[in-house]
């Protein structure tokens, strides 16, 4: 059974039709990876699964149960999480606090006024155990706003796995990196594939090529090829549309 699966999924902006009919499953154990050019409509669909937006028409079914209509909210508690193309962190404070907030979210501690948060030791031991996880170990009580930007985007990913998904939604995780870094994030990536199901929405070919075992190529809001890193490499239609007639961006 598919952990994710998408059937028939359309989203219209006024007569803008973003997404188009879509259909794709994830399965369990796999990085699935999507891409496709600026504006086909990539982060539309990950907003669809993640509850951001509703469909027009469709169905969006996780772990075999129809989502379709489960708030944002509550799709994380099924097991939904998402990282942003933009970083989306508390910057004033440090790792370990965004880290503990995520923690908190996540298993309703309290953070009673009357009570020291340093009491709630569970709290601090998890959000240590993600920071070792995502390479922040040696950061932890560093300020956000001081780390590099490929430290910013590491801990993004460290807040979402902290909410122990079931799926992990990483919206272009590599964005804005140069190759140093890019490198340490396409390692992170595949680090954590050894105990997550990841969909990875990414334009870095070479990263995508490298991490996936399945690909599915949107284009005007519509999935025109889904299959192995080869069979993508070897699709006419994704040369056409995406790749180039070369496949050279591959």
């Amino acid at each position: 059974m598919s952990l994710l699966e998408l059937v028939g999924l359309s989203r219209h902006f006024g007569g803008v039709l973003a997404v188009n009919n879509c259909s794709l499953s994830v399965a369990p154990g796999e990085i699935h990876a999507l891409i496709g050019p600026n504006g086909a409509g990539k982060t539309t669909l990950i907003n669809l699964i993640t509850g951001v937006l509703k469909p027009s028409s469709g169905q969006v079914r996780f772990q075999g149960e129809d989502i379709t209509h489960l708030p944002a909210h509550l799709r994380v508690h099924r097991g939904l999480a998402r990282t942003f193309q933009i970083t989306n962190l508390f910057k004033n404070h440090t790792v370990r606090a965004n880290l503990e907030l995520a923690v908190q979210a996540r298993s309703g501690s309290s953070f009673r006024f009357w009570q020291p948060v340093s009491r709630e030791k569970h709290l601090t031991e998890e959000a240590l155990a993600v920071a070792l996880q995502i390479g922040l170990a040696g950061r932890f009580e560093v300020v956000v706003g001081k780390l590099s930007h490929g430290e910013q985007r590491a801990l993004e990913v460290g807040l979402a796995l902290a909410s122990r998904p079931r799926l992990l939604l990483l919206d272009e995780p590599m964005a804005g990196m140069g190759l140093e870094e890019s490198e340490k994030m396409i390692e992170l990536i595949a680090r954590l594939a050894q105990q997550h199901t990841i969909l990875l929405v990414e334009h870095d070919m070479g990263a995508v090529f490298r991490l996936a075992q399945r690909i599915s190529v949107l284009v005007y809001g519509q999935v025109i090829a889904s299959g192995s890193p080869a069979e993508i490499r070897a699709n006419p239609e994704v040369h056409k549309a995406y790749l180039g007639e070369e496949g050279g961006a591959a």
